[in-house]
C-alpha cells in the first residue's frame, strides 16, 4: 500500500469502532488492526505497516474519516490513545480557522507553551515550555532539527508563512531518548503542505499600520514524485504611535521548496527554504537604547532517504543550516564609544541513522547521530589568530568556535491489547567533555476502560549551553566559557479520554533540574554588576496541564458551534544557587488558560474566538523616564482575538482582529506590545491539470 509519511491529517481522529473501510494496516502483535495515518514526523520516524490490499495513494488522500490517530515518537508510531504523553495535534482545518496571523500567535493557544514575543507576526519570539527557558525546545521542520547553537531567539526563524503549514505536532515534557539532545523541555515539529495533486493557493492581507502580506503556495504532482513551493512577504511601518519612538517596523521574505520521489519501497525527500528579516528591534535586549536593529537571514536544507522491506524501515537523513546575524545597538546615529555592529554566522551540518526492526515480541528501534556546529563572530567565540570577512558587510569577524555532538537513541516497544510499553535511552558523546553520558527513559499506558487511559513516564534530558551562554560579554553581561552541560529528570503521571465528540487529557509532572544554565547576578553584589552564566545546583519544577476539546459539530450536525478547545496549565519553579538573583528560570507562566471557539453566524459565515489569560511569575526592572525604578510585578492579563470569514466556491474573505479590547501587556520586560490590530484578507485556491 502507498501511503505518505507526512500525509494530511483525517477528518475524524479518534477510534470508534472497526469497520470496513479501505484503511492502511499496520502489524501489532501478529494483528492486523485498522487504523489512520498520522504521524509525529520528525527526524527518526517510522509507519510500521504490513499491507494486505493496495489503496492508490490519491484515493488514499481523500479518505478522512479514519478511526484513530497515529502520533509516532521519533522512532515509531504509537496510537493517539495509547501514547504516554501530553501531544498537542494542531491540523490545516484548525490552523485556517484560528484567529491567529502568524505561526507564533498560534502556538500561544498550545497547552504548556510560552510564547514571549519582542516583534510581532513573526519578527521575534523566544519559545518556550513547562516553565522553561527558551533555549530548551526543539524545533523541528519536517522532522529535522533545525534549532541555533548561537541563540534560542532564532529557532523561529521559518521559511514558511502559516498557510504553508499542514498541521504542528507538540510533545510535552523532556524527550532526549527520541529527540536527542535539547529536546529538554519537549519538541515541536512543524509539518509543510506537501501532498499529491496539483493546487494553486494564494493569500492577500492588508491591516493597520501599513502591513502588507502576501503568499502564494503551489502543489505538483509529476509522475512518482511530489513538489510543494511556497513564497511570501510581509512588512509594516510598526504600531507604537510615537513615531520618534517607534521603531517596530519590519520587513520578511520566505522562499521554500519541499520535494519528494517515490518508487516502490523506496523514497528521496528533499526541503530546502530561505529566510530574511530586517526589524527596529525597539528595546529587544535594553530599554536603555530603544533604537536597536536586527537582520537575519537563515539558510535550510536537508535529503532524507527511505527504504522499507518487510520488517526493517531505514531512513537516513542529512541536513545543513546557515544563520547570519547583524545587531546593531544603535540603528542611526550612535555615540562616540559604540565601536562596531555585532556579526555573527552559524552553520551547522548533522546526519542521523535510524532503523525499525519489527518482530513478533516487539518493535527495536536504533539511531546514530553526529551535529556539527560553529560560528564566526566579533563576539562570540575564541579569539582567531586573524580575521575573516563578514560576507556582504564591511566588517570582519574575529572570533570562532566549534562543537561536535554524537549520539545514539535506542528504544524498544511492546504493544498488546490493554498495555503499551515503551523503554529506551539516549547515548551522548560531547567533544567539550570527552566522555559518554546515558539518558533512560520509560512510559507505560494502560486502558482502565473502553476509550480512557492512564499514564506515567519518567524521562532524562540534556541540553548544551548554547554559544552566547559560552561566550557573550558587554556592559552588563559575562559570559562563562566552562558552562557543563544542563540535566533533568522528569516524573509525569496522567490520564486521556478520546471519542469522536469528546477528548481530554491532563497530566501531573516534577522535574528536577542539575546543572541548570541560567544568567545570575549576586545578592549581595553593587547595583550595576554584571550578569553572568553558571550553572545552578538545582532547579525544581511542578505543574499542571489540562487538555479539552469538545467537536459538537459531530454529536449534533445542526449545531452552530463547531468547536470548544479549553487548555489550562499551572506551574511552580524553585531555584536553588549560592546567593544569586536568577534572570530567566523565575520568568515563567504560573497560570494560562485559553479558549478556542468556532461557531456559525450566517449562512456561510463564520467566527473564530481565541481568549488567553496569562499570569507571569517574576518581576521584572522597571525602566522609566531614562532610569531603572523599582521592581514591579508582570500583571495578567486577558487578551480576545477574532476572526470572521466568509466562503464562496474557491474564495474565502476574511477580517481578524488581534487584542480586541486594545489591553497594554507586557510579553517581555519593558518591550510594550501592540494594541488592537484590525488586518483584512482574502484567499483563492483552485486545483488544476
Amino acid at each position: 500500500m502507498k501511503q505518505k509519511l507526512f500525509s494530511k491529517p483525517p477528518k475524524t481522529v479518534y477510534f470508534r469502532k472497526w469497520s470496513h473501510r479501505g484503511y492502511g494496516v499496520f502489524q501489532s502483535q501478529g494483528k492486523q488492526i485498522a487504523i489512520a495515518t498520522m504521524v509525529m514526523a520528525t527526524s527518526l520516524t517510522f509507519e510500521t505497516k504490513t499491507a494486505t490490499a493496495q489503496v492508490d495513494s490519491a484515493i488514499n488522500e481523500q479518505i478522512y474519516e479514519l478511526d484513530e490517530v497515529i502520533v509516532s515518537g521519533e522512532q515509531e508510531p504509537v496510537a493517539f490513545s495509547k501514547i504516554a504523553r501530553i501531544v498537542t495535534v494542531i491540523d490545516q482545518k484548525e490552523i485556517a480557522a484560528a484567529p491567529v496571523s502568524d505561526l507564533n500567535e498560534l502556538l500561544e493557544y498550545a497547552v504548556s507553551l510560552d510564547i514571549k514575543q519582542r516583534g510581532q507576526h513573526g519578527v521575534q519570539a523566544d519559545i518556550a515550555m513547562r516553565g522553561g527557558t527558551f533555549d530548551q525546545t526543539l524545533v523541528l521542520l519536517n522532522g529535522v532539527n533545525i534549532t541555533d547553537p548561537q541563540t534560542g531567539h532564532h529557532n523561529l526563524n521559518l521559511p514558511l508563512s502559516l498557510n504553508s503549514i499542514d498541521r504542528i505536532e507538540i510533545l510535552e515534557g523532556p524527550a532526549s531518548r527520541m529527540f536527542g539532545i535539547n529536546a529538554y523541555n519537549g519538541a515541536i515539529n512543524i509539518i509543510t503542505n506537501t501532498k499529491p495533486g496539483n493546487t494553486i493557493k494564494t493569500e492577500a492581507k492588508a491591516g493597520q499600520y501599513n502591513f502588507l502580506e502576501q503568499n502564494t503556495s503551489v502543489n505538483i504532482k509529476a509522475g512518482k514524485t511530489t513538489h510543494f513551493f511556497t513564497a511570501g512577504h510581509k512588512k509594516s511601518d510598526g504600531y507604537l504611535p510615537n513615531e520618534a519612538l517607534n521603531n517596530t517596523d519590519f520587513n520578511t521574505t520566505n522562499l521554500f521548496y519541499h520535494g519528494k520521489w517515490k518508487h516502490n519501497a523506496h523514497e528521496l525527500a528533499l526541503q530546502t527554504g530561505y529566510n530574511t528579516k530586517a526589524f527596529g528591534a525597539n528595546s529587544f535586549f535594553t530599554p536603555a537604547y530603544p533604537d536597536q536593529f536586527e537582520a537575519t537571514k537563515t539558510f535550510f536544507s536537508s535529503v532524507r532517504y527511505s527504504l522499507k522491506k518487510k520488517n526493517i524501515q531505514l531512513k537516513p537523513v542529512i541536513y545543513y543550516r546557515k544563520h547570519h546575524d547583524r545587531f546593531e545597538l544603535f540603528r542611526d546615529t550612535a555615540p562616540d564609544w559604540y565601536n562596531s555592529h555585532n556579526y555573527h554566522m552559524t552553520d551547522v551540518a548533522g546526519g542521523q541513522l535510524p532503523v525499525l526492526f519489527q518482530t513478533r515480541y516487539g518493535n527495536i528501534a536504533a539511531n546514530l547521530n553526529i551535529r556539527y556546529a560553529h560560528i564566526y563572530s566579533n563576539v562570540l567565540g575564541k579569539p582567531m589568530p586573524g580575521t575573516k570577512a563578514v560576507p556582504g558587510e564591511s566588517a570582519t569577524f574575529n572570533h570562532q568556535d566549534e562543537r561536535i555532538h554524537t549520539g545514539g537513541h535506542f528504544t524498544y516497544t511492546l504493544d498488546l491489547e490493554k498495555l503499551h510499553f515503551a523503554a529506551g535511552l539516549m547515548t551522548s558523546y560531547y567533544n567539550i567533555l570527552d566522555r559518554i553520558r546515558t539518558y533512560p527513559g520509560l512510559e507505560v499506558s494502560y486502558e482502565l476502560f473502553r476509550h480512557f487511559r492512564v499514564f506515567s513516564s519518567y524521562n532524562e534530558a540534556l541540553r548544551l549551553p548554547t554559544f552566547t551562554d559560552l561566550y557573550y560579554s558587554g556592559p552588563v553581561n559575562i559570559g562563562n566559557p566552562d558552562l557543563r552541560p544542563e540535566e533533568s529528570k522528569t516524573l509525569e503521571a496522567g490520564a486521556r479520554y478520546v471519542n469522536t465528540v469528546f477528548s481530554f487529557q491532563s497530566a501531573i509532572y516534577y522535574r528536577k533540574g542539575n546543572n541548570t544554565i541560567e544568567w545570575v547576578k549576586l545578592v549581595d553584589a553593587a547595583e550595576e554588576a554584571p550578569w553572568q552564566t553558571q550553572n545552578l545546583t538545582t532547579t525544581a519544577t511542578r505543574g499542571v496541564d489540562f487538555a479539552l476539546k469538545v467537536h459538537l459539530n459531530k454529536f449534533w450536525e445542526a449545531s452552530p458551534v463547531s468547536l470548544i478547545n479549553l487548555n489550562y496549565a499551572y506551574t511552580d519553579i524553585n531555584a536553588s544557587g549560592e546567593n544569586v538573583e536568577t534572570k530567566y528560570v523565575a520568568d515563567n507562566l504560573k497560570h494560562k488558560f485559553t479558549i478556542r471557539l468556532k461557531h456559525k453566524l450566517y449562512k456561510n459565515f463564520r467566527a473564530s474566538w481565541g481568549i488567553r489569560y496569562q499570569d507571569r511569575n517574576g518581576t521584572y526592572n522597571a525602566y522609566e523616564n531614562g532610569n531603572y525604578n523599582t521592581d514591579l510585578p508582570f500583571k495578567p492579563f486577558w487578551l480576545v482575538n477574532l476572526k470572521i470569514s466568509y466562503k464562496y466556491n474557491k474564495w474565502e474573505f476574511y477580517s481578524s482582529i488581534s487584542n480586541l479590547m486594545n489591553k497594554s501587556y507586557y510579553d517581555i520586560a519593558n518591550i510594550p506590545q501592540p494594541g488592537r490590530w484590525l488586518i483584512m484578507g482574502s484567499n483563492f485556491s483552485i486545483n488544476y491539470k
